[in-house]
């Protein structure tokens, strides 16, 4: 409630009782069922709520002029409120909407001259009538801000509401923390530059500045970007009040970092052979589409490796297929590290790999395949203090993708890759051969 409707009322009670020259004054809201709640008391004292029910100050027509106390039934806190027994009440009506049995009530603890009350009292009236509805809509004004606030402040974001007039805002405890500000009301202009320095300590400053540039005049614009902060990313959705900006405007601040780790963590998983923890063939295919369908791709030489283990079964048959698990690992390993960083490598099926090899010269691309061959067939595998001899087969094609959909080329390609492979197979394996190349 405004503090200067509570003086209002009780200047009013303290005026009433000096013209009137009463004992007590009390403004009473008082609703449908008699319930009565003291508003203000002139002399001020505390009253707890009662109810007048059964007072019969409701049972008489309304008269300016103070009844004799013995009329009614007074309940004990109004009694006990004065020094001695009351001997008049002047009951003035104020009604409201909300609680029509509302007024100002007058006690005399001795006898009163009605003529002067005659010409004050009829005033009363409207005064108090008007101080109750300002009281009443100043508590539901602080009613609805203080239920906003818990809204606010319940919301697992940061949120900032510019107000319709551009003149207010509100920011709740989450958005002040990141603003460095307190939360609360605001002037709207005092948050320009504390949002604008936010957005300027986001590791994606400029994209956010060019995004944000292109929409500002739009008064209805709405937007939801990323803004990174250091190691946490909050979503940050700005929109038009009702999808209106001559309305307000409101900035959620939504930290995602989590939920992006873990997306980020299903997606590895999603594109990541989980024995040997090198891509799969899903992610491998992704990967090359993308590269064969941006611009130049179409002359560009690719060259597909397709890498078997040999003798494979008879590993898993002689050590078990734990062993035969870590030899898979260590041949990736070996793999990978034969090949450039640019290269692609995925585990195909099987005891099978793959890489996928952009514009390599002839004389390098045999020079990697020779090494990836010639790193495993070194060195004996180690698992569980076994020492394994292990040898793999490469089987190598090359080509252009020309006018073929990517899809097709890179199906053709393996084709041809493990169509060598096989070659390879019957030279007596632990070798590479090119496709097209004579057995």
């Amino acid at each position: 409630m405004s503090a200067s409707i509570s003086e209002a009322l009780y200047e009013l009670c303290g005026f009433a009782r000096a013209v009137c020259e009463a004992d007590l004054v009390i403004a009473l809201e008082v609703d449908a069922g008699f319930q009565a709640n003291s508003v203000a008391v002139s002399p001020v004292m505390p009253l707890p709520p009662f109810n007048l029910r059964h007072s019969r100050l409701f049972d008489r027509a309304w008269s300016p002029v103070p009844a004799a106390a013995s009329c009614f039934r007074l309940p004990t806190a109004l009694i006990h409120a004065l020094p001695e027994l009351p001997a008049h009440i002047l009951f003035v009506p104020a009604r409201l909407d909300h609680a029509p049995n509302s007024g100002l009530l007058l006690l005399w603890t001795s006898a009163v001259s009605p003529p002067s009350l005659v010409r004050h009292v009829p005033l009363l009236a409207g005064s108090v009538a008007s101080a109750l509805t300002q009281r009443r809509q100043a508590a539901r004004q602080t009613l609805i801000r203080d239920q906003f606030n818990d809204l606010l402040e319940s919301v697992p974001a940061g949120i900032v509401v510019f107000d319709g007039d551009g003149h207010g805002a509100m920011v709740n405890e989450r958005a002040a923390q990141l603003l460095g500000i307190r939360a609360g009301s605001h002037q709207a202009s005092s948050l320009v530059f504390p949002m604008r320095k936010l957005r300027e300590r986001c590791s994606n400053r400029d994209a956010l500045a060019e995004m944000y540039s292109t929409r500002m005049r739009d008064v209805d614009y709405a937007l939801t970007t990323h803004w990174v902060l250091g190691d946490r990313t909050y979503e940050v959705d700005t929109h038009p009040v009702r999808g209106d900006g001559e309305q307000g405007r409101i900035w959620l601040f939504t930290d995602v970092t989590a939920e992006l780790r873990m997306a980020e963590k299903l997606r590895r998983l999603a594109d990541t052979d989980p024995l040997t923890s090198v891509p799969n063939r899903r992610h491998l295919e992704n990967e090359v589409h993308r590269i064969l369908e941006a611009p130049g791709s179409r002359d560009r030489l690719f060259s597909a490796l397709m890498i078997d283990v040999d003798h494979f079964k008879a590993i898993n048959d002689t050590y078990g297929h734990s062993v035969g698990d870590e030899v898979l690992r260590q041949v990736a390993v070996r793999c990978r590290n034969a090949l450039r960083d640019r290269d692609l490598f995925a585990r195909f099926g099987g005891e099978e790999f793959v890489a996928i090899l952009a514009t390599p010269r002839s004389d390098e691309l045999a020079a990697i395949a020779e090494r990836m061959r010639e790193s495993i067939a070194s060195a004996r595998f180690a698992s569980g203090g076994l020492s394994i001899p292990v040898t793999v087969s490469v089987g190598i094609a090359s080509g252009k993708r020309g006018e073929a959909p990517p899809k097709r080329f890179l199906a053709e390609l393996v084709a041809q890759a493990d169509e060598a492979l096989y070659s390879a197979k019957r030279s007596g394996r632990n070798c590479v051969v090119v496709y097209g190349a004579p057995e």
